[in-house]
């Protein structure tokens, strides 16, 4: 349920943020024209239509700050100034993208007093609604609503004070649904079993958060509840007291002044990492779907001409979060084998004549320029698998679903080492998607395309399905 409130909570967000957009640049046009006529004229326009393509695309503009901020994300346990400053944070962005737009065309001096106006009212403005928002969730979460389920595993001398700050802070939704121990803890809390009840209870109950309240002699037991939580993806966070087994890029934050240390540094969770690389993947896909639509236009012809079915192959995959999505292909398998979902090899019998030049060239996954252009994909990243095998591989590989932080991507680091589809070893391709996930840089993106751009020819095992 906390997931669906979060969603609908997103979406009003971004009604809200628009309406704050188009309300501020209207106030800001007027404000021009009655107290600077001398800098620009702003009379009745000559097209409706085109003013409202202009507020639209501002409009538009700031969302893509907004969501490359992560401004959408939950703030739950953190103070308002923080989301005060990512919402200033993209502001200025779209700022500075408008300024650098008009003066390319000359017009910035024409414009700049509307921008500078414009700029510190739609920040007021938001500030505003979104204080109006964070002070009514407070309220809610304190009367019960909005709540995120937590799970305590273990109990250490620490556990009394957090479940005290965490009875303390109800505008937080915290909500304990109680401790996994080897016995019956002392904190104040109800007792849910031995771990060994673990995996059983993750999979049957929704929990959304995991504080680790382990001692450093638990260290054993501590690997155990790590690998459960990571197969499972949830998220979890170790309480200080359990030292032992954590992985080299753990860091600290903070629950309400508590000292908490989280597992893993991951780069793109840096709002900032997180925004190029988004930035780049839409500026990318756009170029390349367009610089290569006549081989898209010609490939197509091909497939339809060369065996009945559809053209485009939609096939669900795994992405971010977790989350399924529609990866699109040029289809290059004959129709009555698409619910063969064993991985491809080359030679396969399943493909057509046009499949098997596509996908000795990868040309049948440049649809999936679409996929990035929408934000299931991204130009770079962990290979998105199908369902069937991901519920497969968590089993099998530890850390396998570690991948799913990130959005999947057409191409990444193993893919570049020849790890690709059938016949290639998966704890390996894993270990090559975790190395890119915890060392991103853009740097690194590039280099990984760079490299791509000369592997154009397939090596034996392409990607699994048609």
């Amino acid at each position: 349920m906390i997931r669906q409130h979060q969603k609908s909570l997103n979406l009003i967000h971004r009604v809200l943020d628009c309406v704050s957009v188009a309300f501020s640049l209207a106030v800001s046009i007027r404000i021009q024209e009655r107290f600077f006529p001398e800098t620009g004229s702003y009379g009745a326009p000559d097209s409706p239509l085109l003013v409202f393509a202009a507020f639209l695309l501002i409009s538009l503009l700031h969302l893509l700050c907004y969501q490359g901020v992560h401004v959408y994300r939950s703030y739950r346990n953190v103070p308002f100034w923080i989301q005060a400053v990512d919402t200033a944070k993209a502001n200025l962005t779209a700022y500075g993208i408008l300024a650098a737009v008009f003066y390319q065309f000359s017009l910035f001096v024409r414009v700049q007093v509307v921008l500078t106006v414009f700029f510190f009212l739609n920040q007021l403005v938001q500030i505003f609604l979104r204080a109006a928002v964070y002070g009514g969730l407070l309220f809610l979460r304190k009367k019960g609503y909005n709540r995120r389920y937590v799970l305590l595993l273990g109990e250490n001398p620490v556990t009394s004070r957090l479940l005290e700050k965490i009875r303390n802070s109800p505008g937080f939704g915290y909500e304990v649904l109680g401790c996994i121990a080897s016995v019956s803890p002392k904190a104040p809390v109800s007792w849910l079993g031995k771990p060994d009840i673990l995996e059983e209870y993750l999979q049957k109950t929704l929990v959304d958060e995991v504080f680790l309240m382990l001692r450093e002699e638990d260290g054993e037991q501590t690997a155990r509840y790590i690998d459960l939580l990571e197969k499972y993806g949830v998220k979890f966070s170790v309480i200080p007291g359990a030292f032992s087994l954590l992985p080299d890029r753990m860091y600290l934050t903070a629950f309400d002044g508590m000292p908490v240390l989280g597992m893993r540094r991951i780069p793109l969770d840096s709002l900032w990492n997180s925004f190029c690389k988004r930035a780049f993947d839409i500026v990318m896909s756009l170029f390349c779907l367009v610089l290569f639509s006549p081989i898209l236009a010609l490939a197509a012809l091909w497939v339809r001409l060369d065996s009945p079915g559809p053209v485009i192959f939609r096939q669900v995959r795994v992405g971010l979060d977790r989350r399924p999505f529609v990866m699109y292909k040029l289809r290059s398998m004959r129709v009555e084998t698409e619910s063969m979902i064993a991985m491809a090899k080359e030679g396969d019998p399943r493909c057509t004549r046009s499949g098997a030049f596509l996908r000795k060239y990868s040309i049948d996954e440049l649809p999936q320029l679409w996929n990035v252009l929408r934000g299931d994909m991204s130009l770079v990243g962990p290979r998105p698998e199908i369902p069937s095998f991901v519920e497969t591989f968590r089993e099998e590989i530890p850390s396998y679903m570690l991948k799913h932080y990130i959005r999947p991507g057409m191409t990444g680091l193993a893919q570049i080492r020849g790890l690709r589809g059938g016949g290639t070893s998966i704890p390996e391709r894993i270990r090559c998607d975790m190395e890119y996930i915890e060392n991103w840089s853009f740097g690194l993106d590039l280099s990984i395309l760079f490299r791509t751009a000369f592997r154009l020819r397939t090596v034996p095992g392409k990607e699994e399905g048609a």
